[in-house]
């Protein structure tokens, strides 16, 4: 493991998987069914269904590339397919935005960049969005060299990110962080 991935590891906040659905499960082989047990598989997911952080379980499972069990809801199937089409163009403002604020989110390269571009523009604290792209400060620090000089080159070609910077307000708990 790189340092790097371990600052950002270190920093995350996994205080959801005591409120999981399955925490303290006296049965938790239930949430690694095999392929051909779908009875199995439809149970497991119905107590993925009812969890109140099962949002957060998948983006840690998206984030870790987790290929075993049922997390979130979805089976390691249904989890490589989405984390494929995160990484191709999808790009969502209220992803950048959750990701500004300091909020674990899964995002695509393109929301990554945003993110980046976004802090650049409004010289943001690093402290609270770097460890949502699981990268230190150094790797930050780079970041922001590199999206400044692409804001000198060629801003018209980040439109978005300028009006998300001019609309953006942190919420109060990234502040007080």
């Amino acid at each position: 493991m790189s340092s790097t991935t371990s600052i950002a590891t270190r920093r995350r906040d996994f205080t959801w998987v005591q409120r999981a659905a399955c925490a303290g499960t006296l049965a938790p082989d239930r949430f690694y069914p095999l392929p051909d047990q779908s009875e199995e598989t439809q149970a497991a997911k119905a107590v993925c269904g009812s969890c109140p952080v099962s949002d957060e379980c998948l983006t840690e499972a998206l984030e870790t590339n987790d290929r075993y069990g049922i997390r979130g809801g979805l089976v390691e199937s249904e989890r490589i397919v989405l984390h494929r089409l995160s990484t191709v163009g999808r790009w969502e403002e209220e992803r950048v935005v959750a990701a500004l604020n300091g909020r674990p989110v899964h995002l695509s390269r393109q929301e990554r960049h945003s993110v980046s571009v976004i802090a650049a523009i409004l010289d943001l604290d690093l402290r609270i969005w770097a460890p949502v792209l699981g990268i230190g400060r150094k790797r930050a620090l780079t970041r922001l060299r590199e999206a400044r000089a692409q804001l000198e080159k060629r801003p018209f070609l980040l439109r978005r990110e300028q009006r998300i910077a001019a609309a953006f307000s942190p919420e109060p708990t990234a502040v007080a962080a």
